[in-house]
């Protein structure tokens, strides 16, 4: 466990700044050879390496990570510490002046304090008049973490509990101050990844491993690197299952920000970024929140639990890779926030035109939303910010496996945009049928299984910016589908009213049922759609009578209509095909 005082904090800021320098990118090896350079390791300050002493260094210490793999160091200025120096500095230059170097101004004041330095044992050797032992097996604690035993006499009664080895007379690294009377006493010299490594190693064997008297148990650890960790789920969250049909398990990460005035520090420098980059009439800060947001509900976050990367809606200049953020957690908090945001990966600012970036392509929706790109009447983004879904794929996976069997496209998109737009119209009914005690809730999908069963899908409260989180899809549940229901109008072309003129209207009259009925989530709004070139038409029905109001694709075409009846026009359903 990392065991960094505030006095060592200090040392280490003076150190690495003085030697790396401010402000500047290091590869992570050099900033150890500054630390290896003035006698000390990682292991003196409880970390297993340099990577995680500089991520406990939070206050001044940046890392970046690169695709390659390669890790860079950036020392910030700290102008806490810089005073502290400066403080710590005059005062010993006053008391030399005095003639008494040994007297101790402002015993209170943050002083910079050298770790202490502790030699580590060379591994026992094995006598050489011992008889050859039998070549150890390598035990493993994991798949990952192979742990090799190194041959060793068995000693017949060894002790009841690990015990420290002597150490008669503590020993002083060269240069190093000696301890303090007041200090506290240090244990036996004895890595903690070791001992670490030991229990594990106890565990895989199912017995206790206890160290003796010399020749003492020896362990030569290979370290096979670990995928990066994603951040830490709460581990509060219950994992409700419904009646019947398939769970889905979507736990909110409490340990994340999830209010960015209050939780993450904004620097003006990375704001900056995104003022320069976004479309002028949108706020960084919202942005960034739901965008956020978005990410925690549908487990699309990336990195470990101190750096963690999400992407913005927006999309950079070459109109493919998204805007990436960064946050980055310090191991004290800051003015009470203990997250900042540390990177923004939009481009080249000079890349970008006056309109700013553009938004990623929306759902089969697209088409009704404003030209200005109203992101609010998105319905996939309002249903991830109002139910934690866990992996898209895992709940779509979940959903079709216990409906009937159906053309959903590839990867799913006509169901993920079926239950992003079904939710969009059950929450403009109110059909969330939530429990008297308002601990879950469900609601019709408007899906049927093969038998003709009703599919609800299952909800949890869930305490957060997130009020519900996806529990599963089931068969049984209170909700009630919603409807599509219109005027006549609307479910077939009514050759009575006016409309506007379109390359099928002499088919579509001759045969009526060739239009048919499709939802428009952004408005709320039931239409009618007809064929119309390589595309279809959507029109509204007004008091004048049809309207055009917008274009879709065959596809998005059939996205929308198929919300409303799962029976489409051959020239619809098509679209799937192709």
């Amino acid at each position: 466990m990392p065991n960094i005082s505030a006095g060592n904090r200090l040392y280490l800021y003076r150190l690495l700044s003085n030697t790396l320098g401010v402000g500047k990118q290091t590869l992570l090896p050099r900033a150890e050879e500054a630390l290896t350079a003035d006698g000390l390791c990682p292991e003196d300050l409880g970390c297993a390496d340099m990577r995680e002493l500089c991520e406990q260094l939070g206050e001044f210490v940046k890392l970046t990570v690169f695709k390659k793999g390669y890790v860079y160091a950036t020392v910030l200025a700290n102008e806490e510490y810089d005073r502290a120096l400066e403080r710590a500095k005059t005062g010993a230059d006053k008391a030399a002046a005095k003639g008494k170097p040994w007297k101790r101004r402002g015993a209170k004041a943050l002083k910079p304090v050298k770790p202490r330095h502790v030699e580590r044992r060379p591994e026992a050797e094995p006598a050489a008049e011992a008889e050859p032992a039998a070549e150890a097996e390598p035990v493993t604690t994991d798949e990952t973490a192979p742990v090799e035993v190194a041959p060793v006499e068995v000693v017949p009664e060894p002790a009841p509990a690990p015990e420290p080895e002597p150490n008669p007379a503590p020993e002083t690294a060269e240069g190093q101050e000696p301890a303090r009377a007041d200090a506290e006493p240090m244990p036996a010299a004895k890595p903690e990844t070791q001992e670490d490594t030991t229990e594990e190693a106890d565990e895989a064997a199912g017995e206790p491993v206890t160290s003796g008297t010399t020749p003492s148990i020896s362990l030569t650890i290979t370290y096979v690197p670990e995928p990066a960790e994603v951040p830490e789920e709460s581990p509060s969250a219950a994992e409700p299952t419904p009646t019947l049909g398939s769970t889905v398990v979507s736990r909110p990460q409490s340990d994340l920000p999830q209010d960015f005035h209050a939780d993450v520090r904004c620097s003006s420098e990375q704001l900056s970024v995104l003022y320069q980059v976004l479309p002028a009439d949108v706020d960084p800060m919202a942005t960034l929140e739901e965008d956020f947001r978005t990410a925690r509900s549908t487990g699309s976050i990336e990195g470990t639990r101190s750096n963690v990367t999400f992407s913005l809606r927006y999309l950079q200049a070459d109109g493919k890779t998204p805007v990436r953020v960064t946050l980055r957690r310090s191991a004290r908090p800051v003015a009470g926030k203990r997250w900042a945001l540390s990177e923004v990966d939009a481009g080249e600012p000079g890349e970008v035109g006056l309109d700013g970036l553009s938004p990623m392509p929306s759902g089969p929706w697209s088409a009704f939303l404003s030209p200005s790109g109203d992101e609010a009447a998105d319905p996939e983004r309002a249903l991830a910010q109002t139910v934690a879904l866990g992996s898209w794929d895992e709940a779509l996976e979940r959903l079709a496996e216990l409906a009937a069997p159906e053309p959903w496209g590839e990867g799913r998109r006509v169901l993920r945009s079926y239950l992003s737009m079904t939710f969009a119209r059950i929450q403009a009914e109110g059909l969330l049928a939530v429990s008297p005690d308002g601990s879950s809730a469900d609601f019709d999908t408007g899906l049927l299984t093969s038998e003709g069963e009703p599919v609800h899908a299952s909800l949890v409260a869930a305490s957060g910016d997130i009020p519900w989180q996806l529990a599963g899809f089931s068969t049984s549940g209170a909700g009630k589908p919603a409807r599509y229901l219109g005027p006549a109008a609307l479910a077939t072309l009514d050759p009575s009213l006016p409309a506007p003129e379109f390359s099928a209207s002499d088919a579509v009259a001759r045969n009526p049922r060739m239009a048919t009925t499709a939802y428009d989530p952004v408005s709320d709004e039931t239409l009618l759609l007809v064929p119309d070139g390589n595309g279809a038409l959507a029109f509204a029905l007004r008091p004048e009578g049809y309207v055009a109001v917008a274009t879709l694709s065959l596809e998005d075409a059939y996205c929308c209509a198929r919300v409303v009846s799962s029976e489409q026009p051959s020239w619809l359903a098509a679209a799937l095909e192709g």
